[in-house]
């Protein structure tokens, strides 16, 4: 993983600056968090340091949010079962959309994501196949990078009317849910490109499932000259005029990623939250666990 996701001794030392914060303000926040976790037994026995070390940077070094995204970690997985189902078998060289992390953070320490759909035909869309991809490379994400979020690159080159059609917007909302609250990710922006004709209807679909703090952070690229002024060149791939390798090399990198985690995935398939012994002063957070509605998205 060393080599997908890359993070220097640098750059961990700039994220720590970022949120004024030294090793040892981590260490002593990790057992603060383990001590707390002892005393709640619906949640696994053993959570090692390094984990709630991800999860407390993810959340800006604060130990009462992180207690909570750990808790929705745990319990927000074991309510959605159905999208978290099989991550094993994913190959992303193969799928019909790619969710891919670029290698190096950028000068802002931030994660570059690319999105674009990579079979045209609709029929081979589907909505649920969209979300395992991009949830199991967030899981794998989780458990190795270091960064300040995630900035996403949307290529909508190939997605047309149809595709639109085939979206669901209530696993959608619940993917992007899971994104945030379960997987702690602070999504930095949104930077679209190659914008189809019917944009309203993709920003309107937008609007829906999107907090509007997230919603006003995305942003409408002309050009690629315009998406240089965010998301600097050594930051993406060949593809996109970046000077990093090409995007089915790093698919490739990614394949093996999956398949060297297949032990860990089957495991932590059913590594949830146990509700049933969960304290009765440790409320679960209503954070669109089982159901959750959406108004119908209209499209003419």
């Amino acid at each position: 993983m060393e080599s997908l996701l890359v993070v220097t001794s640098e750059d961990k030392k700039q994220i720590l600056k970022y949120y004024n914060v030294t090793e040892n303000n981590i260490k002593e926040d990790v057992a603060i968090i383990q001590t707390w976790k002892e005393k709640q037994p619906h949640l696994p026995p053993t959570l090692s340091d390094d984990f709630i070390e991800k999860i407390l940077l993810r959340n800006k070094c604060r130990v009462e949010r992180t207690k909570q995204k750990l808790d929705n970690y745990y319990s927000l997985r074991g309510h959605n079962k159905n999208l978290i189902r099989d991550f094993e078998s994913i190959v992303p060289s193969k799928h019909v959309t790619i969710y891919l992390p670029m290698p190096n953070l950028t000068p802002n320490l931030e994660r570059i994501v690319i999105m674009k759909i990579m079979n045209p035909s609709p029929i081979a869309y589907d909505i649920y196949e969209v979300i395992k991809v991009n949830l199991g490379i967030e899981e794998l994400s989780l458990q190795h990078d270091y960064s300040v979020g995630i900035r996403y690159l949307f290529d909508f080159s190939g997605f047309t009317l149809n595709h639109l059609l085939r979206i669901n917007p209530l696993p959608l909302g619940k993917h992007i849910n899971l994104i945030e609250k379960a997987y702690s990710q602070r999504i930095l922006g949104l930077e679209l490109i190659n914008f189809p004709s019917f944009a309203n209807k993709i920003l309107a679909l937008m609007k829906l499932v999107l907090r509007p703090k997230i919603y006003e952070r995305v942003r409408i690229h002309e050009n690629m000259e315009s998406v240089y002024k965010v998301i600097p060149k050594e930051c993406l791939p060949f593809d996109y005029g970046g000077t990093l390798t090409p995007i089915a090399e790093q698919l490739k990198k990614w394949d093996q990623a999956i398949e060297d985690h297949h032990d860990f995935f089957v495991e932590n398939y059913n590594n949830v939250s146990m509700e049933h012994l969960r304290p009765l002063e440790s409320k679960p957070n209503e954070c669109f666990g089982v159901d959750g509605t959406f108004k119908n998205l209209a499209i003419d």
